[in-house]
């Protein structure tokens, strides 16, 4: 995910022909390779479409939610059935990608590039921290019958610490300081990728064996909606 992703501008498209025009664009996508597309407002008919036309053939998650455009990575995948490991995890990757990628835009005094990479990061964690709060810890604590100590509510709080570093983090890169950005990457580096690890070796495999596949699909439908 390092490499210089395609982009396409719906909003440069016609309104009668957008959809097809982004539709055939996607449809290109050899797996694994990636397209930004940039539109003026959720694409949020454009995703139901995917799933229903095109189903398990591409991951996304947001690069940017508004307020003037909405940027979203899709990126081609083979088809074959969807886990919660295999979404999830492929989410971790695109924002540790960002995340690097900004930092190294901001040591090369970089600011705005860096600035974009890491808001970038943060409209990603932000939305993928959500989703997880709100429909996959629910649906683990369901299914371990809501044990008091599930992991779940370690890791929410891990999202709140992981939160709070990067407000710090998109607030240091709008400053230009580079110490307060540091700083920011420090406090994510003792927490983020212990956390990524928990889900991708505990959380995930456990809701992934406990499902029935087709439950295990519509779970992971719901995260790309959300």
């Amino acid at each position: 995910m390092t490499t210089q992703m395609q982009e396409l501008d719906g909003r440069a498209i016609p309104h009668e022909e957008r959809l097809p025009a982004i539709l055939r664009r996607l449809t290109k996508l050899q797996p694994g390779e990636s397209l930004v597309l940039v539109a003026p407002h959720e694409p949020s008919k454009l995703l139901r479409m995917l799933l229903a036309e095109f189903p398990r053939c591409f991951e996304w998650g947001p690069l940017q939610r508004g307020p003037q455009a909405w940027r979203w990575q899709f990126t081609a995948r083979t088809p074959q059935p969807r886990t919660v490991n295999g979404y999830l995890g492929w989410d971790h990757r695109r924002m540790e990608a960002l995340l690097a990628q900004g930092a190294a835009l901001a040591h090369g005094a970089d600011w705005a590039g860096a600035q974009a990479k890491l808001d970038a990061y943060a409209d990603a964690l932000l939305r993928h921290a959500d989703v997880e709060d709100e429909i996959l810890f629910p649906a683990y604590e369901k299914l371990s019958g809501g044990l008091a100590d599930s992991p779940t509510a370690m890791m929410r709080h891990e999202h709140a610490e992981i939160r709070a570093a990067v407000h710090d983090l998109a607030h240091a890169a709008r400053q230009r300081d580079l110490a307060a950005l540091q700083s920011a990457m420090d406090r994510l580096d003792t927490i983020a990728p212990e956390h990524h690890a928990k889900e991708e070796e505990i959380l995930f495999p456990a809701m992934d064996e406990a499902l029935q596949p087709a439950d295990r699909e519509a779970l992971v439908e719901r995260l790309l909606l959300a």
